[in-house]
C-alpha cells in the first residue's frame, strides 16, 4: 500500500523541479534587465535622479556603469536569441513544460506563452528597461545622436543607443521561436497517437 504513494510522492517532487527549472530558464535571459531596474531602483532609493550631473553610486560601483554592462550583455542575448539561440533555449523550456506538467492544454498553453515571450521581450527588453531613464542626456536612437547618453551622472554610451537598434532583430527571431512552437505541438500530437495506439493494442492483446 505504501509503494503507489511513494510513486505519487516522487512523481509531484520531480513535477515540481522541472516546474522550478522552468522558472529559471524564464528569467535567466532577462537578468540584464532585472539589473538595469534594480540598479535604477537602488539610485533611485539613495536619492539620485536619472538626469543628474553627480555621480551615483551602488556600492563600489556606478550607477551609470551596472546599466552599461547589463545593456550590453542584453544585446549580446538578443543577438544570440535572434541567430538560433532561441530555438535552443525553447526547447529547454518545452522539455521542462513536458516533464513538469501531464496536461496536454496546460503544456500547449505554457510552450505558447514562453514561445510568444522569447519571441519577442529579448528585443524589447533592453530598451524597455531603460525607458524610464531617458532624459535631456540620453536620448537613445537608431542613429546613436549624440553618441554620448548619461545617466546618473555617467555616460552609457552606444549601448543605450544598440537597445534602440537591437528591436529590429525581432523579424529575425520571432519566426524562429513561433517555428519552433510549431514543431512542438506536431511533436506532441504525434507522441499522444503513437502513445494512444500502443495502449489500443495493448488492450486488443
Amino acid at each position: 500500500m505504501a509503494k503507489p504513494m511513494d510513486t505519487n510522492a516522487e512523481r509531484n517532487g520531480s513535477s515540481g523541479r522541472w516546474r522550478l527549472a522552468l522558472l529559471a530558464l524564464v528569467l535567466i535571459p532577462f537578468l540584464p534587465e532585472l539589473a538595469v531596474l534594480f540598479a535604477s531602483f537602488g539610485a533611485h532609493v539613495g536619492g539620485c535622479e536619472p538626469a543628474a550631473n553627480a555621480p551615483c553610486n551602488l556600492g563600489p560601483l556606478a550607477a551609470s556603469s551596472v546599466i552599461r554592462a547589463a545593456l550590453q550583455a542584453g544585446s549580446l542575448i538578443a543577438i544570440g536569441f535572434s541567430f538560433g539561440v532561441s530555438a535552443l533555449w525553447l526547447a529547454l523550456c518545452y522539455l521542462a513544460i513536458v516533464r513538469g506538467w501531464r496536461q496536454r492544454w496546460s503544456r500547449v498553453a505554457l510552450a505558447l506563452a514562453a514561445s510568444v515571450l522569447f519571441a519577442v521581450l529579448p528585443y524589447f527588453g533592453p530598451l524597455l528597461s531603460i525607458s524610464p531613464l531617458v532624459n535631456a542626456e540620453c536620448r537613445p536612437n537608431e542613429g546613436g545622436i549624440p553618441p554620448w547618453c548619461r545617466i546618473y551622472g555617467g555616460d552609457v554610451g552606444d549601448p543605450a543607443h544598440e537597445a534602440v537598434r537591437i528591436g529590429w532583430n525581432v523579424f529575425i527571431g520571432a519566426p524562429l521561436a513561433l517555428l519552433a512552437f510549431v514543431v512542438f505541438v506536431v511533436t506532441l500530437r504525434v507522441t499522444g497517437r503513437r502513445t494512444a495506439q500502443r495502449g489500443s493494442e495493448g488492450v486488443s492483446v
